[in-house]
């Protein structure tokens, strides 16, 4: 596939809208649930996870493919692929693209999308869509295929480097832990290294229980890799038995962990928190969103709720975003799966909330998004109309495009566009016109 000139981002700003994007190229609803997982930074590619089957003629795999839907051209096409076109004898979903829309990631189970898959196991690929190649990313520096399962990749924005989680021991030297560890690839070099070590190059380990290393994101040029751990000994005092987050820079070496409050202090107010885990990365790694119920990270954490917090790694300081405009805690459960714009002013989240905003009465939950810099909480999972939705909008697939301007998200709701009739799930974008 040749990518189209990257021109949507330049058009007029008008008012609000709301569009959806899980459609087939005829403009055909899905059949089936349609998730949002990524828009490009133009806001042009939409990336979808989906179970339809009739988003893309001769999908017959019965299985979780992955799509990109190209919004200036309203064509819709199956990445899930292999370099010839042939479709996935498995599963494939966790998808994420790079600045541009042309390498895309993505974990799958299926066996026939490269040759000598015979490991049995989930593993990440890559698709270029410029030319159409799939090639397998999990693997070792030499090409041997992992020994364990793979997924959750993340990409640079330019496409150069891939984090994702594995199982493997045998993607690095040294890896004995027997833990999912978190992994980086550089597709320009070929080399692979394990990302979730502390700052002198020790593996993740715990006392007790288990202390997987997951959800790994990238900063835009690859530097930073954010993380959930369980593991006690990523950094010094880690004693709170919990998931936390961590971030590793990949040029120097250090691990430091940032789900913390803002004098450095470890979450873990008492028996009820369960951690953090999460993250989202700005474009420049400042900033990381992270999602936690830990109720000592900020003063007056009363609610006993999962709430959204980020981080600001430079000042150090820590701040709950799913707060209402006047600063009130959410009255129910704020769930994961928030993104941060590049610049890291505008974070938005999913929340069971009903108090965030006015008039807030459709009792699901909702998309909304947080201006860091002036202090407000808006609603986002709007119709054309401007419209609440009838139904749940879901933390799955919550991303922004790079400008700002472009949301996608998910949603049940029907009321959202006119002609939803399918009562599945679908991936919308919302377009802010500014």
């Amino acid at each position: 596939m040749v990518l189209g000139a990257l021109a949507l981002s330049a058009a007029a700003a008008g008012p609000p809208s709301t569009t959806r994007v899980s459609v087939s190229s005829a403009g055909s609803q899905a059949d089936r649930d349609s998730y949002a997982a990524a828009i490009s930074a133009d806001g042009r590619y939409v990336l979808l996870n989906s179970i339809a089957r009739n988003l893309v003629p001769g999908d017959t795999n019965n299985a979780s493919d992955v799509f990109v839907h190209n919004r200036g051209s309203g064509q819709t096409t199956r990445i899930s692929v292999s370099t010839g076109g042939r479709e996935g004898n498995g599963s494939s979903d966790s998808a994420a693209m790079s600045a541009n829309g042309r390498y895309i990631v993505f974990a799958s189970t299926a066996s026939n999308l490269v040759e000598g898959d015979t490991n049995d196991a989930s593993d990440v690929f890559l698709h270029d869509q410029a030319s159409g190649v799939t090639t397998r990313v999990s693997v070792s520096r030499s090409g041997r295929q992992t020994n364990g399962s793979s997924a959750m990749p993340a990409i640079s924005a330019d496409g150069r480097y891939v984090a994702f989680q594995s199982f493997a021991s045998n993607l690095v030297r040294g890896d004995t832990n027997g833990l999912s560890d978190v992994f980086v690839r550089d597709l320009a070099t070929g080399k692979i290294t394990r990302a979730s070590l502390t700052s002198r190059g020790h593996q993740a380990r715990c006392n007790i229980g288990s202390c997987e290393s997951t959800e790994p994101v990238l900063s835009a040029h690859g530097r930073y890799v954010a993380f959930q751990s369980s593991a006690t000994n990523l950094v010094p005092h880690d004693t709170n038995r919990l998931g936390d987050v961590f971030v590793r820079d990949r040029r120097t070496g250090r691990t430091t962990r940032v789900s913390v409050d803002s004098r450095g202090r470890q979450g873990g107010g008492d028996r009820t928190n369960n951690g953090s885990n999460a993250p989202t990365i700005s474009a420049s790694g400042r900033y990381v969103v992270f999602h936690s119920n830990d109720s000592n990270l900020v003063r007056g954490d009363t609610n006993r709720v999962f709430d959204i917090f980020v981080n600001d790694r430079h000042t150090g300081r820590t701040t709950r975003v799913s707060v209402s405009s006047s600063g009130g805690q959410a009255d129910q459960e704020s769930l994961g799966a928030a993104s941060i714009s590049s610049d890291g002013r505008y974070v938005a989240f999913t929340s069971l909330a009903s108090n965030l905003v006015a008039g807030d009465a459709n009792q699901i939950t909702d998309v909304f998004l947080r201006d860091v810099r002036s202090g407000t909480t808006t609603l986002a999972s709007l119709g054309q109309a401007g419209n609440q939705g009838d139904d749940a909008s879901s933390a799955t697939g919550v991303a922004f495009s790079a400008n700002d301007r472009y949301l996608a998200f998910s949603s049940w709701a029907a009321n959202l566009v006119a002609g939803d009739t399918n009562i599945v799930a679908d991936a919308f974008v919302r377009d802010f016109g500014n």
